[in-house]
């Protein structure tokens, strides 16, 4: 019996020991991707999910999945078919499936499915409560958000009783908030002492809803233009606009708001020896605003946070090839010097 024991730890703690490789194996691949080189990064995740990690698994599936980040990729957008088989996908190459759908973890099972499925539902609140179900909840409020914003009130309000918390998460419960404060109205100063990350996100929302609830009475001049910007509508400010004032206002939201900072990190890589107070704005205007900024996400919440995400260069990187991209569709003149020198190459 004795002898037994000893086998059965010798086993136990060999397995342990190798899952705990597997998992700094990971961990290491993981902020590698984050921050380092994206195709060696990516050869080691692919090594790791054929091994059967989980963690490797969910990050290749919707890599592989979404057009964010895995469009947005010089590297990935620039595979054939063969090669992102062999790269992001299971099984051999022309037989192959997203691994999302393919998990080692049979467990697993359902949150793949609903990471995999949820950009293509037709039933958003039923894609936003499986992600939300599933620890996915930065996701599933992006799709509630999209679809309040799309303009479907009738679905947010649809929202079951048994939700799993989304109800309650996120820019929903800024709005309400706003809507229970008797004080409506939105100023600048407001907007810059209010200390939650989901700020903007409820702000937008309240404009999306503000000529149903006859709420633009109480929205200021300054909030207005900082609202265009974020819509990537820049172009519309007046011209005695203070881009000066409205710069430093977005610096300090951004210090709490993670999609906007990654366009601030950006403009701030791109910066040579001058201070651009166009770069945000026009930057903003390629990309079609902030609903696009919200796109750019970690792939499985499970495996990497929203806020380690969005606090890495990978998002960054993500940020500027989607400028690089989509400025080739953009007819309006470059204001920005910073984009001049980005656009040209010389940045």
């Amino acid at each position: 019996m004795k002898i037994q024991a000893i086998v059965t730890g010798a086993v136990l703690l060999l397995s342990a020991s190798n899952v705990f490789a597997q998992n700094s194996a990971a961990d290491g691949a993981v902020d590698s991707w984050l921050n380092g080189p994206e195709a060696a990064s990516l050869e080691t995740l692919s090594d790791l999910a054929r091994g059967g990690n989980t963690d490797a698994q969910l990050l290749l599936g919707q890599i592989d999945r979404d057009v964010v980040p895995g469009g947005y990729s010089d590297f990935v957008a620039g595979l054939d078919d063969m090669e992102r088989d062999l790269l992001l996908r299971s099984g051999d190459p022309g037989e192959s499936a997203n691994w999302l759908l393919s998990l080692t973890d049979p467990e697993l099972a359902a949150l793949g499915e609903a990471i995999f499925s949820y950009r293509v539902g037709r039933d958003p609140i039923g894609n936003a409560l499986a992600l939300q179900k599933y620890g996915e909840p930065a996701a599933a409020e992006n799709v509630v958000w999209n679809t309040l914003n799309n303009g479907r009130f009738d679905l947010v309000n649809s929202i079951p009783a048994e939700n799993y918390g989304l109800s309650d998460a996120g820019f929903l419960q800024w709005i309400k908030d706003y809507m229970a404060s008797p004080n409506k109205a939105l100023t600048m100063n407001r907007l810059l002492d209010d200390p939650s990350p989901q700020k903007v996100m409820g702000l937008l929302a309240v404009k999306r809803l503000a000529r149903v609830l006859n709420l633009n009475k109480y929205f200021s001049d300054e909030i207005n233009q900082f609202i265009s910007i974020i819509l990537g509508k820049g172009y519309d400010l007046p011209e005695d606009s203070n881009l000066v004032e409205l710069s430093a206002d977005i610096e300090k939201i951004a210090e709490v708001d993670g999609p906007l900072s990654i366009v601030e990190r950006a403009c701030k890589r791109w910066e040579t020896n001058h201070i651009d107070y166009d770069c945000v704005i026009q930057s903003l205007e390629i990309v079609g605003g902030y609903k696009t900024l919200l796109a750019i996400r970690t792939p499985a919440e499970n495996v990497i946070s929203a806020e380690d995400f969005l606090a890495s260069e990978r998002a960054v990187d993500i940020f500027e090839n989607l400028v690089k991209s989509r400025a080739r569709y953009y007819k309006r003149p470059i204001r920005s010097t910073t984009l001049q020198q980005v656009l040209s190459g010389e940045g």
